[in-house]
């Protein structure tokens, strides 16, 4: 018995595992830290970009180090079991964002220009010279991107609103607002022309990846028909961002303009006296 526990006792610590948690933390910490900063503006796009490789490259080793572990405790019976699954557990909660885009990289077309109208897009004049030579230029959408967003996105098209342009115009502020987008100059309350374009920066919620986005309103008299336009500024796939962020904006859009209308409707209140019903 006591040889035994002289064994167990002997057992080696395996550097391997050690190196496991210590990659796979770091891999972590850095994600966290590298997101932070560019969600608020300390860390640029592209240094980010290179970044989230890194992170990706370190959370591989990570996973591979603690496979070394298991392996010294299975065939050596070394001190790795702790260490190498609590590098195993932080590598796989780093890389489930990775899965996911790549997941959706895989399913979805390689674009980074959607509009609702295809034949003739809202278009970009303010944000196509604000590009730099790093970014996505603002160019006419190909034939084959359209194709492709016709056979990916069927769905997505503008919406007429049974309202005023000015009560539309009305209604995109708190919208703009709750995204935490920025209109490029000044958002007009009234529609000195039948269409009338907003450009706006528009940052995904979460990290504030960059994209722009122009929203066209056309006065149709008794309605405003409303088409949108995203482009992102780098990369060269959105990962179907850019069409789910339109679908949600002209929805939210949509319930701004409803909750609008119900606030303005005079409703008499009720003097208690109902008539009879027969």
């Amino acid at each position: 018995m006591a040889a035994v526990m002289a064994a167990f006792q002997e057992r080696r610590v395996s550097r391997m595992a050690e190196w496991a948690r210590t990659v796979s933390a770091f891999s972590l910490v850095l994600f966290v830290t590298a997101g932070v900063g560019h969600r608020y503006g300390l860390v640029e796009t592209v240094a980010f970009l290179w970044t989230l490789a890194l992170v990706a490259a370190l959370a591989l080793l990570g996973l591979a180090l603690a496979a070394g572990g298991f392996s010294h405790l299975w065939r050596h019976g070394d001190k790795a079991g702790r260490a190498s699954l609590a590098a195993t557990l932080l590598s796989l909660f780093v890389l489930m964002p990775y899965a996911a885009g790549t997941w959706l990289y895989m399913r979805l077309p390689a674009l980074t220009d959607i509009s609702t109208d295809l034949e003739d897009p809202p278009r970009f004049t303010i944000t196509a010279r604000a590009r730099t030579a790093g970014m996505n230029p603002i160019a006419p959408i190909s034939n084959e991107a359209a194709a492709l967003q016709m056979r990916f996105y069927p769905d997505l098209t503008g919406r007429r609103l049974d309202a005023s342009v000015d009560r539309v115009l009305a209604a995109l502020a708190p919208v703009i607002a709750a995204r935490g987008w920025k209109v490029r100059g000044p958002l007009p309350t009234t529609s000195p022309a039948p269409e009338i374009s907003i450009e706006m920066e528009a940052p995904t919620i979460l990290l504030r990846f960059p994209a722009d986005a122009v929203v066209r309103l056309i006065d149709e008299e008794v309605s405003t028909f409303v088409d949108m336009r995203m482009a992102s500024r780098y990369a060269s796939h959105d990962l179907g961002n850019n069409a789910r962020r339109i679908e949600s904006f002209l929805a939210g859009l949509a319930a701004e303009l409803e909750r609008q209308s119900l606030e303005i409707i005079d409703i008499p209140p009720s003097d208690g006296n109902e008539d009879a019903v027969d």
